[in-house]
């Protein structure tokens, strides 16, 4: 039986067909293929069939789904087509720890029993309420469990009935409260407390960004290309599209909390809350499906073409971590050469730039700490790592760091929006992209020259050299930190 898989049909060159190099018959095959069509091989009465699920522009890339053997015959048909797979990319937000957990982690003859933890709030004591936490007996096996607190604050960990300590016990709350990992931890202490969150604390973002103004970015449109944004008292969003193939177009709020984050980073206005370039008019594109782990390739590209039609100057991408990609790097050269510029995310894996963060047309950013800048016990302080740089300032151990970084931002310890005017802790290059995003849309804004410039690609250069003069130097090697904090 023949396997279907979805692939992204692109011209010969770029990402649409009136550029060089691609033939009148590959042109016209695609205009051929509206969104729902079909198409069947000549070669056979009965043969394999491709539809088309969705697509960028009549002559532009197309989303499709089609057999192995209808894959082949299409390649013999249309030799000028690029076939490539449909690919996905998660939120560049810090990895977390996975235990092994049941009769994976503990042996199939030893009966579990569940350990109750409670969470409250340090000073009302009140019950923290979605709080991921996971739990080590042996870290380096792997060993442990892991649950969610209910309304009550609370959790049952299914482990061993000897079970007394936890070498490391991880938690992680959804909004209201600081991450904490604990060593070492007794069991029958049975109460942990967390600190709660002040939008006003003095962060990482804060402590690089001090001087912010509520007209800062002014006159410069940036898109966040990411899960969606809020709904949030704090951020105004212009307009926008949910560009999941057979979601709501006009659905662009967020399920996952990651986007509206990274929205306030960027642009938040709240009372007490005031994000990197508070004046930008903001853009959503929703690129996750609702619950969805990953973005697809196609989806991410349909976000990058409309926010360029819609105006926008600068495009945030704090997702990454999947193949190179010809769909989203097509879409990524197709934006700078109509004078938008794309500020990306390094990864989280602690390892190379991980891809569309290394596409040579892109800004792509590492994640930034500051030594301290944390409520005592908050996991934040296990990011910290050599060389030190200017005022105690570090490349958070996750962030991924190369010749291709161009600028660092504050990525550790990051206080900023969660859906339904609440606020949350987040970690991870995904922070650092909106803050750098925020900080070049704040000298773009300065600089009229610039802004008004003809849409092309001289323009798309000028915005990025804006953003590299200005950069102040942190004292760590370029591979870590590019030209340095934005």
């Amino acid at each position: 039986m023949a396997h279907t898989s979805r692939f992204v049909l692109l011209p010969t060159r770029g990402f649409t067909a009136d550029l060089p190099l691609t033939s009148s018959d590959t042109s016209d095959f695609l205009l051929s293929m509206a969104s729902g069509g079909e198409w069947r091989a000549t070669t056979a009465a009965r043969s394999p069939r491709m539809t088309v699920l969705d697509s960028i522009h009549g002559n532009g890339a197309k989303l499709v789904a089609l057999s192995d053997v209808a894959l082949v015959r299409l390649k013999r048909e249309q030799p000028g087509l690029r076939v490539v797979p449909e690919v996905f990319y998660p939120p560049a937000q810090a990895p977390r720890p996975r235990p092994l957990i049941g009769v994976q982690a503990f042996s199939a003859r030893v009966d579990l029993a569940r350990k109750r933890v409670r969470i409250v709030f340090q000073g009302s004591g009140k019950p923290v309420r979605d709080v991921d936490v996971i739990a080590f007996t042996d870290f380096a096996a792997r060993r442990g469990a892991s649950a969610k607190t209910n309304a009550k604050g609370e959790v049952r960990l299914d482990l061993p009935p000897e079970t007394r300590r936890l070498e490391r016990i991880y938690l992680y709350p959804a909004h209201g409260a600081w991450p904490m990992l604990l060593e070492n931890w007794p069991l029958d202490d049975g109460l942990i407390q967390l600190a709660p969150i002040d939008p006003g604390f003095v962060d990482s973002r804060i402590k690089a960004y001090p001087k912010r103004a509520p007209g800062d970015g002014a006159g410069v449109t940036v898109g966040v290309i990411d899960t969606g944004v809020g709904p949030h008292a704090a951020l105004r969003v212009a307009g926008g599209l949910n560009t999941v193939t057979g979601e709501d177009p006009a659905d662009w709020s967020d399920s996952h909390d990651h986007g509206t984050h990274v929205a306030g980073i960027l642009a938040g206005r709240g009372a007490g809350f005031r994000g990197v370039a508070s004046g930008v008019s903001l853009r959503a594109y929703r690129v996750f499906g609702k619950n969805a782990d990953g973005a697809s390739s196609f989806a991410i590209a349909k976000a990058i073409d409309r926010a360029v039609a819609d105006g926008c100057d600068l495009l945030n991408l704090s997702l990454g971590g999947g193949p190179d990609d010809p769909t989203t790097g097509e879409a990524i050269k197709a934006a700078r050469a109509k004078g938008v510029v794309c500020v990306v995310a390094a990864g989280n894996d602690g390892g190379a730039v991980s891809w569309p963060g290394k596409h040579p047309l892109v800004m792509a950013v590492s994640a930034l700490g500051y030594e301290g800048l944390w409520p005592a016990g908050s996991m934040q302080s296990a990011c910290v790592q050599p060389p030190p740089g200017k005022n105690r300032c570090f490349i958070a151990d996750f962030s991924n760091t190369g010749a291709e970084i161009d600028l660092t931002g504050p990525g550790v310890g990051v206080v900023s929006c969660i859906p339904h005017d609440r606020f949350g802790v987040m970690d991870g290059t995904s922070m650092a992209c909106p803050a750098v995003t925020g900080a070049i849309a704040r000298r773009l804004a300065a600089d009229l020259t610039v802004l008004q410039m003809a849409r092309d690609g001289e323009r798309s250069d000028a915005i990025v050299k804006l953003g590299l003069t200005a950069a102040r130097d942190m004292g760590l090697p370029p591979y870590l930190q590019g030209a340095g904090l934005a």
